[in-house]
């Protein structure tokens, strides 16, 4: 069994990572040239290396980034225990409220975007929080649950790997300040002894970094202190977060810690494209990244067609006092010429027609293979009906889907650790209130030390499908709108007591993350024998099935449908065995 304490197995260890660090710079190489085709032409002297006028990778970048990732993930928290539920809605409110203190949403929306390049990597741990006392003149730092975005051009994997799960080392490498290091207690003093600053150039930096595309070769002088080089690895076999000294192998590890967390260990990884039998992901901008050259190949010679296009006269020799009469004269003139037809005008062609032709198909070939982003985006009508324009928008929803699937399944991987990590906390605090069933009264929720219920083993966690898209809030009001028109048609189950409108409402609230619905129904408990009659009495509601069609016109709250949808509910109150129900604000 591999002991990190024995020095021939450390040996290996660090011989296989710098084995697989060779086999990842490739990919580091690839990925850095499609990170300056995204920054185009203009962003700095090491950009794209050939003009980008028309930078189809940036913007599709940014509405999958937009599509995917926009809010904060709401986190659910489930229990097998039905009395651990009440503790399952405190502890979510306090994991989203956490996550929002840390910002996660930006940390995310970084490593999504990685995806899009290559692949996203986020460590799970405890950061520096600040010395608290704990007994007279016991001072600790407990840390706090934090999650950082990992860059491909630090990331530690191991590349024998057939699969992700299957990796026996994962981890990274950083610059971390050498006093700081120093001033640890839980480093290995003897180790840290033997300890020197060393350079950036201290580590194997063969191939180009993404951050030197702003920033420039890697110097030691914008360093502010002496600096030294560390790496985490995480060895899933004996379940050990290990930290070494990144440039002297020979050195022992300057901490071991157990984890006991999920067996992939603080690192969580998203890809957009798995390929069998190797962990590195095939990535959308990879599959876009010839498409993009070609398409700016042709517009640049379009533009250049464009530029050498002109219209001169020819004026014959002998001739040049016509020539000069005709270039001085101002319209509605009427000079005089010895020979007019001697002047020929001479057109020298434009824009190529075949080759402009060509241009727009590879748009839309690019637009196809990009998932329909023009769809995505909401960036123009793609079909002249409104049924062509649902079976596009349902293919559009179907790829983005599948991306939509890895991502949520990745922040769900990473609020799990981060709920453990708060459960595990024991000096960790979270001022937060939430309501109390709907009822617009707030109690307190917050995190307290040894407010626990249960084990943590005990709670599953989830993200919310469509909680990280984004949406405007007139999309919001379409689907709350939406969501009343269906009430409508099914108000005739809730009068009969078939249909429990309330739970109805409070699953399209947390399915379609619209929290609004819950606060503009009211539902008004009647008493025993109140409304009660014959269900089938009901009235029948005017229009028994509705469709949502998507148009190009501006849409409100007002309408003939949404009027009788609510004289409809207006005639049914109190005829039905179940709650009355009153649509609006107001008790």
């Amino acid at each position: 069994m591999f002991d990190v304490g024995n020095q021939q197995d450390r040996e290996r260890l660090h011989k296989a990572i710098k084995t697989s660090w060779s086999a990842v710079d490739t990919f580091r190489a690839v990925r850095t040239e499609l990170v300056r085709d995204y920054v185009g032409s203009w962003y700095s002297t090491a950009g794209a290396r050939r003009r980008t006028d028309v930078n189809m990778l940036n913007q599709t970048a940014r509405i999958y980034t937009m599509a995917l990732v926009f809010n904060n993930p709401q986190v659910k928290v489930t229990s097998f225990n039905p009395k651990l539920w009440p503790f399952c809605r405190k502890y979510e409110v306090n994991i989203n409220r956490g996550l929002a203190n840390i910002d996660f949403r930006t940390t995310f929306q970084a490593g999504v975007l990685d995806a899009f390049f290559l692949m996203g990597i986020f460590n799970v741990r405890m950061a520096d929080s600040g010395f608290v006392e704990l007994e007279d003149n016991v001072w600790v730092d407990p840390g706090k649950p934090w999650v950082d975005r990992i860059s491909l051009d630090d990331v530690i994997l191991d590349m024998s790997a057939k699969d992700i799960r299957a990796m026996r080392f994962i981890g990274h490498q950083y610059r971390a300040s050498y006093d700081a290091v120093r001033d640890r207690d839980d480093y290995d003093r003897k180790v840290l002894d033997r300890l020197t600053p060393t350079s950036k150039s201290g580590v194997d930096s063969s191939s180009d970094r993404a951050s030197e595309i702003a920033a420039g070769q890697a110097v030691d002088d914008d360093e502010l202190g002496p600096m030294v080089w560390l790496k985490d690895v995480y060895l899933p076999g004996t379940r050990q977060l290990t930290t070494f000294c990144g440039d002297d192998d020979a050195l022992p590890p300057l901490k071991v810690a157990e984890w006991d967390g999920s067996a992939m260990g603080p690192y969580k990884v998203l890809s957009l494209g798995i390929v069998p039998d190797n962990i590195m992901p095939s990535s959308p901008a990879q599959n876009l990244k010839g498409l993009h050259d070609l398409g700016n190949r042709l517009y640049r010679k379009l533009s250049a067609q464009a530029e050498r296009q002109k219209n001169i006269v020819g004026v014959p020799a002998g001739s040049e006092d016509d020539g000069r009469k005709a270039k001085d004269a101002k319209d509605g003139e009427y000079p005089v010429f010895r020979d007019p037809k001697a002047l020929v005008p001479i057109s020298f062609p434009g824009v190529d027609g075949n080759t402009n032709a060509f241009f727009l198909a590879v748009q839309e070939v690019y637009n196809d293979q990009a998932g329909n982003q023009r769809m995505i985006g909401g960036l123009g009508k793609e079909a002249d009906t409104v049924g062509q324009e649902r079976i596009i928008s349902s293919h559009a929803g179907g790829l983005i889907g599948f991306m939509k699937g890895a991502v949520n399944a990745c922040a769900s991987e990473i609020c799990r650790e981060y709920g453990n990590l708060m459960f595990d906390d024991e000096a960790m605090t979270v001022d937060s209130y939430m309501e109390a069933e709907n009822t617009g009264y707030y109690m307190d929720s917050s995190w307290r030390p040894g407010d626990r219920a249960g084990l943590k083993s005990h709670y599953d966690f989830c993200v919310e499908p469509n909680s990280m898209s984004y949406r405007p809030p007139e999309a919001k009001l379409q689907q709350i709108m939406g969501y009343l028109q269906a009430v409508g048609t099914v108000f005739p189950l809730v009068q009969a007591g078939i249909l429990d409108l309330q739970e109805l409402t409070k699953l399209a609230s947390e399915y379609e993350n619209i929290p609004e619905l819950q606060r503009i129904f009211k539902f008004i408990p009647q008493s025993a024998g109140e409304g009660m009659g014959d269900p089938h009495a009901a009235t029948k509601p005017p229009v028994t099935s509705r469709e949502i069609v998507r148009n190009n016109g501006a849409q409100g709250p007002q309408g003939g449908g949404m009027a009788a949808m609510f004289g409809q509910m207006m005639q049914g109150r109190g005829q039905g065995n179940g709650s009355g129900v009153t649509v609006g604000g107001g008790a």
